[in-house]
């Protein structure tokens, strides 16, 4: 079946928070969408997401390492040994390509086999350290010449394209709806344009500090050719990653979502400049943005900021209970405890709520090994396997689709007849966090819901 969506969370600046995002967002969007398989893809070489999904063994030894050092179920081709992980797929692609003989999901993690409290369908091409190294093998490959490069006079599409190759060849499958999630490197580097050109659609995560014009002049100008702020971009644009992906026919991803973190004291007028020349890029240039409709035209700033910014509060994107979520390689909700729900779930589904809640992705594991749980992770929070993914509630039309005082005033509520916070996460009671901090914990899951219904836009 055909590639659903691929997404990357991006930033040329660090600090925008985009891997917190990734690793919510991708939870939320697997939970609503059981019937899909997700793929996650760690470009970083901090891997803080792969740690966050994975966590730690029973002799608290992180598997992120252990996987990268190929002491753990390494993928074996001919005589040669590849870690399965990023650069190991990267270092194998950058020898041939990608072999036919070779399954791109033998360098997969089924998430779920090392941390039993998130989504089954939830898959992980895992981030190293090694990837810098690799980056400038990499780099060094693809500008070789036709006469000594495997590639041929095609090295640099070839090898700027290599994950997307990758993510397409799985897409392949039959009976497999894929969607990719990519946490690209903060930077413009070549493991960056390969993150980039592997996806469609871009999600950028801004704060207010990110939020002024050189900013987004210098984005713009690496990833597009636009608003370029100087001569020296215009003479030595040659180098450039959009004029050689123009050069070679390379694919670049729309932008789909700016999303806004500022602080609640932050005014309005503070960055309407900003805003205002984001939207003059808009008018000048529309083919760079995924519009819903391509007929559909956005006259003022208002309407722009309606069809591509989501915001959210600084208080609420940087709450407590959001990052210890990250720390604890937990879910932030989960569907309250009913027995009479569950039981209802089981008999209304039957056989076929098994067959949706497991992804048709089968992981080609070369090791029983894979399938250890991580004794560190609480647990008792999670649904039971047989009803891991049943359905949930309607979280926008019943829960938290409701204005900040009136969460603050019916926390309690919504608590008791829709989702809850999920208080194993902490390790601790969840009364040792402030009701203003549970409360924020719940506004950063609405807008997780509102990215995640505007995913499904064209």
């Amino acid at each position: 079946m055909p590639l659903e969506g691929s997404y990357a969370i991006w930033n040329n600046r660090g600090g925008s928070g985009k891997t917190t995002l990734t690793y919510h967002l991708a939870n939320k969007f697997a939970l609503k969408n059981p019937d899909k398989t997700i793929l996650l893809i760690d470009m970083c070489p901090q891997t803080d997401l792969s740690h966050a999904l994975l966590g730690d063994d029973e002799h608290n030894q992180d598997y992120v390492s252990q996987i990268g050092t190929m002491k753990k179920d390494p993928m074996v081709f001919g005589e040669q040994k590849f870690a399965k992980t990023v650069s190991g797929y990267l270092d194998l692609y950058s020898c041939q390509g990608l072999p036919g003989s070779v399954d791109p999901r033998t360098f997969l993690l089924n998430v779920s086999k090392f941390n039993a409290q998130l989504p089954r369908n939830l898959y992980l091409l895992c981030g190293d350290a090694s990837i810098e190294l690799i980056a400038r093998s990499l780099d060094h490959k693809r500008n070789q010449t036709a006469s000594v490069s495997p590639f041929g006079a095609h090295a640099w599409k070839s090898i700027t394209t290599s994950l997307k190759q990758f993510i397409a060849k799985i897409a392949e499958r039959k009976g497999i709806k894929l969607v990719a999630f990519i946490d690209v490197q903060s930077s413009c580097s070549i493991i960056s344009e390969i993150g980039l050109a592997a996806c469609d659609k871009l999600l950028i995560p801004i704060t207010d500090d990110h939020l002024h014009r050189n900013g987004f002049e210098y984005m713009f100008a690496l990833l597009y050719g636009f608003s370029q702020p100087s001569s020296v971009y215009y003479y030595h644009r040659h180098f450039s990653f959009y004029y050689r992906a123009k050069q070679y026919d390379v694919k670049l991803p729309k932008i789909h979502l700016i999303l806004n973190k500022s602080h609640r004291t932050a005014t309005t007028k503070n960055n309407q400049k900003e805003w205002e020349f984001i939207f003059e890029v808009y008018k000048k240039h529309p083919q760079a943005f995924n519009l819903a409709k391509e007929s559909l035209e956005l006259t003022t700033l208002e309407q722009f900021k309606s069809e591509f910014v989501i915001s959210i509060s600084e208080e609420t994107s940087a709450n407590q209970i959001v990052r210890q979520a990250v720390r604890s390689h937990s879910p932030l909700l989960t569907p309250k405890k009913n027995s009479n729900t569950n039981n209802n779930n089981n008999s209304n589904n039957g056989s076929s709520s098994n067959r949706n809640s497991s992804s048709n992705l089968v992981i080609l594991s070369t090791s029983s090994s894979s399938r250890l749980k991580n004794p560190k992770i609480v647990r008792s929070a999670s649904p039971s396997p047989n009803t891991r993914n049943a359905s949930l509630p309607n979280v926008n039309a019943n829960c938290v689709n409701k204005s900040s005082d009136a969460l603050n005033e019916n926390f309690s509520l919504i608590k008791q007849d829709c989702l809850s916070l999920n208080s194993n996460l902490l390790n601790e009671e969840l009364s040792m966090y402030s009701q203003n901090e549970q409360t924020n914990a719940i506004l950063y899951d609405e807008v997780l819901d509102k990215i995640v219904s505007s995913l499904d836009r064209t």
